[in-house]
């Protein structure tokens, strides 16, 4: 193991710490904690790929709430981090599409993966994995939850979505 500048006592009370955390399901205290354990610690991230097709293919996205550094507004692939104790890509597949799309999905496969910079992405360097997913019920669009033909997306896109989704479903 490498030399550290922790001392014993520090690295005592991270380890407690980090017990807490996983006893909490991993959400962090607040904000700026979850920021900096991101930047410190790549995770990874599904992005829900959600198709329909109508005459041109369209694909799901979503406004982006604004509870991290991304402009509020901002398009997006919907999607999220994968959480402790979840067992696999399906779980976190779930619990995220319940939450952003208001249906479970199932994880169909994994269409491309992207390891965001830290120019990219305000809490460092996650990886994102692109995950072709099916919905188990009709998603209802509202203005903040729309499907987009893919020749036609958003000016506002977040730039690693738009390239993937370029990059993946050209006209």
């Amino acid at each position: 193991m490498a030399p550290t500048s922790f001392s014993r006592a520090e690295t005592a009370a991270l380890r407690r710490l980090l017990r807490k955390v996983q006893a909490n399901h991993c959400f962090w205290p607040d904000e700026e904690t979850m920021q900096e354990a991101h930047r410190t610690v790549s995770m990874w991230a599904p992005e829900l790929v959600v198709t329909r097709s109508r005459g041109d293919r369209e694909i799901l996205l979503a406004v982006y709430d604004g509870s991290a550094a991304f402009p509020a507004g901002t398009w997006h692939l919907p999607g999220g981090y994968n959480r402790w104790p979840e067992a696999d890509i399906q779980e976190t597949v779930s619990r995220i599409a319940r939450c952003e799309i208001g249906t479970d999905a199932w994880y169909v496969r994994l269409l491309g993966e992207h390891k965001w910079t830290s120019a990219e992405h305000p809490y460092g360097h996650p990886l994102s994995l692109y995950c072709l997913c099916t919905p188990q019920a009709e998603i209802r669009e509202t203005t903040r939850l729309r499907f987009f033909r893919t020749d036609q997306l958003p000016v506002n896109l977040v730039s690693p979505h738009r390239k993937f989704t370029e990059e993946h479903f050209r006209s």
